[in-house]
């Protein structure tokens, strides 16, 4: 018999589950999930059949029995609804299957036969967001359902997990089916029905949209941080290039000075094409890296991954994915051998990255997708394929984040498009075979607001919109491994314009990976949809066009209008000031750029010198561009970029400081306060002030805290700034 259990887990958490055995979760088992170890009040109080928020807001539920004449007739509207967004997939190798093998888990741990549905009563003008790749035509949910089931290009990352305007939301724990429902079969309520789980689910509440998503990342995990030249430029080759072909590219890159910093192989490079063994080689004709070079105690000098990294260049391989995951996950639970359990699937990457490889993109197509009615085998955990289906998107990256790390001690740069709730903790993300437009761009916003950070898009190099946008997204990501995709082939206009934008993105690098690691240390995701970064104003509550990256700018795509909120807006672009609220209607983008770009009055933009890779300049001095406009302050974050001490400490901090009046600009440089391996003894601040007049009288006064750091100031009379980029000379060549 099922009996509903209320648990108080932490301020502004309460757990809601109504089960027979109130056991441990397969999510907790694999620790996909991980409950505190010590619980406390929540401040929700329940009465009777309604739960209280601790602003007063009373919130009533009901229940929908499992198998009950409602329950089915809502379940097959929503599995009718979705029926060609369900899909088997292929057979998973690396464990025997043995239907009589019994499971490892315990039986209070095996996913139950049952399953329900839960009504919440929503107010009339109640928004919500999330559901991690749910929607790519918006990013305000009411009026729909939504399926959270990984599937290809369809929603490959969903995310149970949904959030009110009105500052609390729901996380639904299962690893089967389930879906949401937002005042779409019934006014003012919010369905969640569970397909073969029991009714489990976590209640959120708190002062802003980044409070709650804080409680998401404390059940599962903080975004990881990337190592520092992934928030560079990816190039992901051409399918079947090889080594000379790959060097030419990059020597044309480093010739034209286009910034990058990481080479992406294609299955291409393998003997067997989409090679899904163990023991896969590289192809010796397109790279002539052999079993002995893989053998080798250190890199021979002469293969090409370390030819690349000459070229101040990493390298990701692509690996295919078909296999039992839950074997290892098992194995760690026990403690037991590799014989008993069978090959971690990491282990087969231990030679490459003994032999320079850098991360891997990982192949999600049989993970994914497929066909119905294919094979359905049992895993060594004892569930089948299709029970362990969305879990199986978090444990194969969860393993090769586990593998990489304990073998190198530092962070890996590895992909997947698929996902469910976690993902943030264990892989960076692309949105796959789905283009680079404007339903990936809105995909990047709900998987912000579902709390996933590192995401990117496959970049469209002949359409000015997917480049605007693409260079200001977490990290950065050509993908030329059809046709011909290089910069230097699209006609001098588009060439252009992507070799500045990709300028661009490198100078303001600093700004970049210091909003990538307050992600991780405070939960405020890169990528600011408009909702997160101006809650309180209501015009910005369903753009989905618009969105922030970090504090200060703003970016427009697809769109000829843009809305700016209350305060100053400095177009990028032109200089052109603004003050809002106001819309933009219509909005031109010069015809070099591909939508708009706004600083925010108040900007402290961290940047730093033109260069073709990250590393390529140490980061003894840093530019401040600063636009004063009343008062503002910013944390600058900082480490060594590739360790994994972010895991266990805080990143160094440096506090800046602008306080204007008619009559001074008052700039302050707090002492860089946290120590990281390769820190500058001393830096130099290279401060430009963009006033808004440059006749003005205003005084200047400058100081840096610091006493081993200096500073050098200018007034400029540039007001575009960082963003005032020329690449004539590509064209010129």
């Amino acid at each position: 018999m099922q009996t509903l259990k209320f648990t108080h887990i932490a301020p502004g958490v309460l757990r809601l589950r109504l089960s027979e055995t109130h056991g441990t979760t397969l999510a907790e088992r694999y620790s996909i999930l991980t409950i505190p170890a010590e619980l406390s009040d929540s401040g929700i109080t329940v009465d009777g059949n309604s739960v209280i928020l601790p602003n007063g807001r009373k919130i009533a539920f009901s229940f929908v029995e499992g198998f009950s004449d409602e329950y089915n007739s809502l379940r097959d509207s929503l599995a009718e609804e979705f029926s060609d967004k369900y899909t088997d997939f292929q057979a998973i190798i690396g464990t025997p299957e043995d239907a009589e093998k019994p499971s490892p888990i315990p039986a209070e741990q095996l996913p139950p036969e049952s399953c329900g549905a839960i009504k919440f009563t929503i107010d009339d003008n109640e928004l919500f967001y999330g559901a991690g790749e749910g929607a790519n035509d918006r990013i305000e949910l009411r009026g729909r359902a939504y399926q959270n089931w990984a599937r290809y290009q369809y929603n490959e990352i969903p995310i149970p997990m949904v959030v009110s305007s009105e500052n609390w939301g729901v996380f639904l724990n299962a690893r089967a089916r389930t879906f949401f429902d937002i005042a779409g079969r019934e006014d003012n309520t919010l369905l969640c029905l569970f397909e073969d789980d029991e009714i489990d689910l976590f209640i959120f509440t708190g002062e802003n949209y980044v409070e709650i998503l804080k409680h998401y990342h404390m059940l599962t995990g903080q975004p990881m941080l990337l190592p520092k030249y992934a928030y560079g430029l990816t190039y992901i080759a051409p399918i079947f290039s090889d080594q000379m072909e790959v060097l030419a590219d990059i020597e044309r890159f480093r010739r034209e000075h286009i910034p990058l910093d990481h080479v992406s192989l294609e299955p291409g490079w393998m003997k067997e094409f989409y090679d899904y063994s163990l023991r896969p080689d590289w192809n010796i004709e397109r790279f002539h890296i052999c079993s002995w070079h893989m053998n080798a105690p250190k890199p021979h000098e002469k293969i090409f991954p370390q030819v690349l990294k000459r070229f101040g260049c990493k390298l990701s391989l692509w690996r295919c994915l078909r296999y039992d995951y839950t074997a290892e996950a098992e194995r760690v639970i026990a403690g037991g051998s590799v014989e008993e359990y069978g090959e971690p699937w990491y282990d087969h990457l231990k030679r490459f990255v003994n032999a320079g490889i850098d991360g891997f993109k990982l192949d999600p197509a049989d993970m994914l997708c497929c066909f119905d009615g294919m094979d359905r085998p049992r895993l060594f955990n004892g569930l089948t394929s299709m029970q362990m289906h969305n879990y199986n998107q978090i444990l194969c990256t969860k393993q090769v984040f586990d593998g990489f790390t304990q073998q190198t001690g530092k962070r890996s740069m590895h992909h997947y498009s698929g996902g469910y709730s976690g993902i943030q903790r264990w892989s960076a993300s692309t949105t796959g075979d789905n283009g680079g437009e404007l339903g990936a761009m809105i995909w990047l916003e709900t998987l912000a607001l579902s709390g996933h950070m590192n995401t990117t898009i496959d970049m469209n190099l002949h359409h000015k919109e997917s480049i605007h946008f693409g260079m200001f997204v977490p990290w950065a990501h050509l993908n030329a491994w059809s046709g011909v995709e290089q910069p230097w082939y699209a006609g001098d206009e588009m060439h252009q314009i992507f070799v500045e934008y990709a300028r661009l993105r490198y100078r303001i690098i600093p700004y970049i990976y210091s909003a990538a690691i307050e992600g991780h240390e405070e939960s405020v995701p890169m990528i600011r949809p408009m909702p997160i970064a101006f809650p309180n104003d209501k015009a910005s509550i369903r753009l989905e066009r618009q969105y922030m990256l970090g504090d200060y700018i703003l970016l427009s795509s697809y769109a000829d209008k843009v809305h700016l909120p209350e305060g100053k807006w400095i177009d990028a672009w032109t200089g052109k000031e603004y003050y809002g609220p106001c819309d933009l209607d219509p909005y031109t983008p010069p015809k070099n750029r591909g939508g708009g770009l706004f600083i925010k009055g108040g900007a402290i933009i961290p940047g730093w010198r033109d260069r073709d890779f990250i590393k390529q300049y140490d980061d003894s001095k840093i530019t401040l561009d600063i636009y004063p406009y009343g008062d503002s302050e910013y944390i600058l974050r900082e480490d060594d970029g590739e360790s994994l001490d972010y895991l266990t400490k805080t990143s160094c901090h440096t506090k800046i400081t602008v306080h204007e009046t008619t009559e001074k600009v008052t700039i302050r440089i707090g002492e860089r306060v946290g120590d990281y391996e390769g820190k500058p003894e001393s830096r130099t601040w290279l401060v430009l002030v963009h006033p808004s007049d440059i006749d003005n009288d205003q005084l200047l006064d400058v100081k840096c805290e610091s006493a081993s750091d200096k500073v050098i100031f200018t007034i400029s009379d540039n007001k575009c700034g960082v963003f005032d980029c020329d690449a004539s000379d590509v064209i010129k060549r």
